[in-house]
């Protein structure tokens, strides 16, 4: 109907607006911002893309998948202040049509538009959407997944787990063994049929958006690696 249509305008200008508009009015905060900013840059000028070097030497304090965000945003050409923080607010945005996508199949048009409405307004999420940090990319591909396994948990349709595995990889890119540790809870839900996420397809899904950085670069910088991201950093 026309009403609607003009409620789908009225919605993706405000989120153009909110997500879009200013994102370099303030300049790079605290200390991780123009850190992972910097070590993204370098990523994009030296073209090694599995090493994260700040001032020349590898970093490991987190994964790489922020860094690959930002290098990408660099080749293209994007300027030094929007380029952190453009690809950060883009996936928040594909991540919001994403949610409303799966509550409406879930549930219905009326709780999507209202569940989105709420999460794209609130000041958490459009705080974490403005700036280059890893919890934004975490917080995408772990509620990803976990939307994508809700049919499994709740109706035990095993149709949507080869995504939601992958989903999980790429979290695991973003913040290591963080969102391994929270999705906890959806196997806890379904442990009667956890081997269920052991099948070939969904190990495989996994297995390639998440394994190949962290092999090959265990195989570039031997043991400092796991060291500095698991031992310091995560445990």
């Amino acid at each position: 109907t026309a009403v609607r249509r003009m409620a789908l305008v009225a919605g993706i200008a405000l989120a153009g607006a909110l997500y879009l508009a200013d994102l370099t009015g303030m300049g790079l905060v605290g200390p991780d911002e123009p850190r992972y900013a910097a070590i993204g840059r370098a990523m994009a000028g030296s073209g090694d893309w599995v090493t994260p070097r700040l001032w020349g030497q590898p970093w490991f304090e987190k994964p790489v998948l922020l860094y690959w965000m930002t290098a990408s945003a660099f080749r293209l050409g994007i300027g030094p202040d929007l380029a952190p923080r453009l690809p950060v607010a883009l996936l928040s945005l594909a991540f919001l049509a994403f949610f409303w996508w799966r509550l409406r199949i879930e549930w219905d048009s009326r709780v999507a538009f209202y569940s989105t409405a709420m999460l794209a307004t609130s000041a958490g999420w459009l705080t974490y959407s403005h700036i280059a940090v890893t919890d934004l990319p975490l917080a995408v591909f772990f509620c990803a997944a976990v939307l994508l396994s809700i049919p499994w948990v709740a109706r035990q349709e095993r149709a949507g787990l080869t995504a939601a595995a992958a989903c999980l990889g790429l979290a695991a890119l973003a913040k290591g063994l963080v969102p391994l540790v929270l999705f906890l809870p959806v196997f806890a839900f379904g442990w009667r049929r956890l081997r269920e996420w052991l099948r070939p397809g969904t190990l495989l899904a996994f297995s390639v958006c998440a394994l190949p950085w962290y092999i090959l670069c265990l195989m570039r910088n031997g043991n400092d690696f796991p060291r500095v991201l698991f031992v310091e950093q995560t445990f």
